[in-house]
């Protein structure tokens, strides 16, 4: 970051200073002093703008890795570890399964759909804060719902969690696409790596506090761990460099004048920047509709390869929810016992997280572009679940978990790699909140049709060919998207 670091350049806050240098505009010349800023007087500003086109593609962007690694844990191990609950809470409450399941749902739904928010939110007040307050929400949720006494309170506990861990996580991946370039599919595989540490650690560790402590003990400890998501979001440090405005003649409409994704240091004379009544006309004229559009970014969906790609997390994420909920038990249906399909649970579980952690190598070293990679990915995935009838050995039935693992490591952190080539810095905070949002409809849906399917077929045959048959429809979009590429 070089002369980013300079102490001299910024204050208590970590926001950079003003340095004025008083300007003759006659000559062009400027004075060896230094003055305060005053109304009415030409002058030179210099100040730190937060830049989002700079990437140092290392240094303090390995801790911002760390920060999303670390989120990203809580976020997908928490909705895992509800299952460990499930019993426990049936039994205090008195309810049904189907019940309480909905109940961690909401959790799951919540931090999903919470990305339509977060994206907004991030281009409004910046990623640090928002990540922050999220983590907060995740971890008074928690521990609120470990004083809980009815099912009503302990899914609006569930709700605020999941409400902050979702809130949490767009700022970390977005903070990762402005830290790093050259390396960022490496960076956001390791990153979402975290995925799968969650799953497979968080598990075991709920079942140990609740073991020791208690249903209302295990959760207060569990709140305790996610409040730590605050600390990561404390992490996301901006990036700042400096903007040089020349001849202002006030400094408070400086600020809205200056735009922070630009390269490098501009001049703007004095006659672009609007006094305060004009300001205020201008904003009056624009519409409502026009303010919504800013703020959500619906411009994104004219553009085809988004929404292609919004279309390939749905099916995606709802291809793995149904997977994933639904594989020990299919396993065991097949003659498979408990431990074996536990192991077979697991071995899915390595390899989705070895797939995450590696495969940016092959994309920053450009073997593949990330579009080709998501679509042998999504090829990968639907092939396997479409050939689930053939595999009736322990052995079949592990090759085919490990394959699906694979690809499911793959897809979705690539399909944020391909998303920053299509949208860009500016708004990618935007297109990664929709992203969200239509993979948490995918996993909503995906455990009731699956479920349902068993329930009328008795066997997981049909819902396992579904799964792969939405698949198939990501690849079919993915291929379209590939040849509207090579058109371009």
């Amino acid at each position: 970051m070089g002369d980013l670091e300079d102490p001299e350049m910024n204050h208590q806050n970590g926001v950079d200073a003003l340095a004025v240098v008083v300007k003759d505009p006659s000559n062009g010349t400027s004075s060896s002093g230094w003055f305060p800023i005053g109304r009415n007087r030409q002058k030179r500003v210099k100040r730190m703008e937060e830049c989002s086109n700079s990437a140092p593609d290392g240094g303090w962007g390995w801790f911002v890795i760390l920060a999303a690694h670390s989120t990203l844990i809580f976020r997908e191990g928490i909705a895992k570890c509800l299952g460990v609950f499930l019993q426990t809470f049936q039994t205090y409450f008195h309810t049904t399964t189907s019940l309480i399941g909905w109940v961690s749902s909401f959790c799951i739904t919540a931090a999903d759909l919470t990305g339509l928010v977060s994206g907004p939110l991030c281009q409004k007040f910046g990623c640090r804060p928002v990540a922050m307050v999220g983590g907060l929400f995740a971890g008074l949720g928690l521990c609120g719902a470990s004083y809980v006494n009815d099912v009503i309170t302990l899914c609006l506990c569930l709700t605020l969690s999941g409400f902050g861990l979702g809130l949490a996580l767009t700022p970390s991946l977005t903070m990762i696409s402005r830290y790093f370039s050259k390396r960022y599919s490496l960076a956001n595989g390791l990153a979402y790596s975290g995925s799968g540490v969650g799953i497979l650690i968080l598990a075991p560790v709920s079942q140990i506090f609740l073991d020791t402590y208690g249903w209302r003990g295990a959760l207060l400890l569990l709140g305790g761990l996610c409040l730590n998501v605050s600390v990561c979001g404390a992490m996301l440090r901006p990036i700042y460099k400096p903007i040089i405005v020349e001849n202002s003649q006030q400094y408070e409409p400086l600020l809205l004048c200056e735009e922070a994704s630009k390269e490098s240091a501009t001049e703007i004379p004095l006659e672009v920047i609007p006094n305060g009544n004009e300001v205020a006309e201008t904003v009056e004229k624009i519409s409502i509709f026009q303010r919504i559009n800013e703020s959500l970014a619906l411009s994104l969906f004219t553009k085809p390869s988004f929404v292609i790609l919004m279309i390939v997390q749905f099916c995606s994420r709802f291809t793995y929810m149904g997977w994933l909920i639904y594989l020990i038990p299919h396993a065991i249906q097949r003659g498979v016992s408990p431990i074996d399909a536990t192991l077979i649970a697991s071995a899915a579980g390595v390899s989705n997280i070895i797939a995450r952690a590696c495969h940016g190598i092959v994309i920053d070293w450009k073997f593949l572009t990330a579009l080709q990679m998501l679509t042998l990915s999504c090829i990968l995935a639907s092939a396997t679940l479409l050939l689930d009838p053939l595999m009736q050995t322990y052995t079949l039935l592990l090759v085919g978990s490990l394959s699906y693992g694979l690809a499911g490591g793959i897809i979705f952190p690539v399909c944020v790699v391909r998303m920053k080539e299509v949208v860009g810095l500016d708004i990618l905070a935007n297109a990664l909140g929709w992203s969200y949002g239509f993979a948490g409809i995918g996993r909503m849906l995906a455990a009731f049709l699956t479920g349902w399917l068993f329930d009328v077929f008795g066997n997981y045959n049909i819902s396992f060919i579904l799964l792969g048959a939405v698949q198939v429809i990501a690849v079919l979009l993915l291929c379209l998207d590939c040849c509207l590429d090579m058109r371009r």
